[in-house]
């Protein structure tokens, strides 16, 4: 699929994120600046770059890449990623802000002053999370680079980890910031001008076609399962998207179409399961929290989510859409992906192939520069979250009290070398799932270890430090365990079932552990100093 056009486009993306990168090494010097851009980003600009920074791998590749094969289950994941703002907006963001400085850990130890123990479990957690949320980024970029370059999917990933690598110690988090704003507007133009030419060009300018259409498609992913192993499969690349539609819904016609539920969660506790991951593991993702300490007053962390909700809103709404008419437009390549082994560029693909049926190169070199080019400033917040986390809140409170700002920042840089080399190992060797599947993994681990020790760190009062560090513990723990199982295929892990997301699991468990154990015990902290901190007037 190599094109001069499109290759030309993707560079000149690339190209721009650089010299961004480059211009702001002159604001990276400090731990301040590098971890959060000074505290001096702008409400507006924290709006369009926490865009940007969730308009990623996951939402622009995913999402509708998602729906394309699977059908109408994997909505469910526009609407978690959007519902769990409205859960931060309501619950943490203006408190966060108050309170915090650098690091989610910060807010922990604001009210549990001095305790190096949960400073280190918000490293740990910190850690788990932006490194598993870090691999469907290089996976989605490694597919990208697969598909535009015909390279090999190893050496892709090879080349993209050592780009971010390099991007992101150099500029910080101002430039990740600029380039978000930018990726952020790319993306968010791109989807709609895909939606915009689909449905004029093949729909009659009817939204409602899309689904009409949707209803007597068997999803692909679904349908090439059950051919597999078929001797008489036929070669779809010859057929046309209403043959191939009405091929396999003629041979299977007791099987689910595409607005049937249960194709990828099959029962209400796997609903249930991906649901709660998504909706209060927005409210716990590190990168995302990180964000709000970069405006320059609360007020701005309330008023930048709510311009996010409405950005992000009209986005996946575009995705369901592009999702449902990508999966009937590409019906015989994606089968034909998925029968010939290159599943990789099935699940993650489909809007890229569907912006170049529908705009050719032009569209198709905006659509995956754009991508890569999100997935490069993603990588990069994520990189700075550990790499923040890393200096910070271990080797500045631990190792290092008297550390200067020149030792934090290089310790920093180590830490996000050596992440971003476990990240792409990661990568190499989940080169099939979708993108926005193990995203849904990382927000089930957040909304278990982050989302409950903060919700109850700023809302109650007798809330102890023990209780604190067992709610991380468990939740990482319990949620660890069932991603591992959920990768490696188990049915079940003690005899209890193993969800598409561990977070029904381990969301109450973290609850109930912080819960019991702070019933158990007395050091609430410093609690009257900091409530009155995270809940006073702006």
């Amino acid at each position: 699929m190599t094109s001069i056009v499109a290759m030309s486009l993707v560079i000149g993306l690339i190209a721009v994120s650089i010299g961004v990168a480059i211009y702001s090494r002159r604001w990276s010097r400090t731990s301040s600046e590098f971890y959060v851009a000074g505290q001096n980003i702008s409400w507006a600009q924290n709006a369009l770059a926490l865009t940007g920074d969730y308009l990623s791998a996951a939402s622009f590749l995913g999402v509708a890449g998602a729906i394309a094969v699977l059908g109408i289950d994997k909505t469910w994941d526009g609407l978690g990623y959007f519902g769990g703002y409205i859960v931060l907006l309501a619950l943490l963001a203006v408190p966060l802000r108050k309170v915090g400085k650098f690091t989610t850990s910060e807010v922990l130890t604001s009210r549990f002053k001095g305790s190096r123990s949960l400073r280190f479990g918000g490293m740990a957690g910190a850690v788990v999370i932006s490194t598993f949320y870090v691999v469907p980024q290089i996976v989605g970029a490694g597919a990208l680079l697969q598909l535009l370059m015909g390279w090999s999917y190893t050496l892709a990933v090879i080349i993209v980890g050592v780009l971010v690598i390099a991007y992101v110690t150099t500029g910080g988090m101002r430039a990740t910031t600029y380039n978000q704003i930018i990726q952020g507007v790319v993306l968010w133009s791109v989807m709609l001008i895909i939606l915009i030419l689909t449905v004029t060009t093949f729909f009659g300018a009817d939204l409602s076609g899309i689904f009409s259409i949707a209803e007597g498609i068997v999803p692909p992913q679904l349908a090439s399962d059950l051919l597999m192993n078929d001797p008489n499969v036929p070669d779809f690349t010859q057929m046309s998207a209403s043959q191939a539609v009405e091929f396999v819904s003629a041979k299977f016609p007791m099987e689910p179409n595409a607005i049937t539920p249960g194709v990828f969660a099959p029962d209400w506790m796997n609903v249930m399961a991906l649901a709660v991951g998504l909706v209060f593991g927005t409210a716990g993702l590190p990168h995302v929290l990180t964000r709000y300490y970069t405006v320059r007053k609360p007020k701005d962390a309330r008023t930048s989510t709510i311009g996010v909700l409405l950005l992000i809103g009209g986005f996946y709404i575009m995705t369901i859409f592009v999702g449902f008419a990508a999966m009937y437009l590409l019906y015989p390549e994606l089968m034909n992906y998925f029968l010939t082994g290159q599943s990789s560029i099935a699940v993650n693909m489909a809007v890229p192939l569907l912006a170049e049926k529908v705009g050719g190169q032009v569209l198709l070199g905006l659509a995956i520069g754009g991508a890569f080019c999100a997935i490069l400033s993603t990588v990069a917040g994520l990189l700075i979250t550990i790499g923040t986390t890393v200096s910070h809140d271990f080797y500045k409170e631990v190792i290092n009290r008297n550390a200067t700002d020149r030792q934090e920042v290089l310790v920093a840089k180590l830490a996000i070398v050596a992440m971003g080399i476990m990240g792409m190992v990661l990568g190499l060797g989940l080169a099939n799932q979708n993108v926005s599947y193990l995203v849904t993994l990382a927000f089930g681990m957040a909304a278990s270890i982050f989302f409950p020790v903060l919700f109850m760190t700023i809302w109650w009062r007798r809330y102890t430090r023990q209780g604190a560090l067992a709610t991380m513990l468990v939740g990482l723990i319990v949620s660890v365990i069932f991603v591992g199982a959920a990768l490696v295929g188990s049915g079940a892990v003690l005899g209890i079932p193993v969800l598409i997301n561990p977070a029904l699991y381990s969301l109450p468990a973290a609850i109930v552990a912080g819960v019991v154990v702070s019933l158990l015990t007395d050091d609430v902290g410093d609690v009257d100093v900091f409530m009155n901190r995270a809940h006073g007037k702006d």
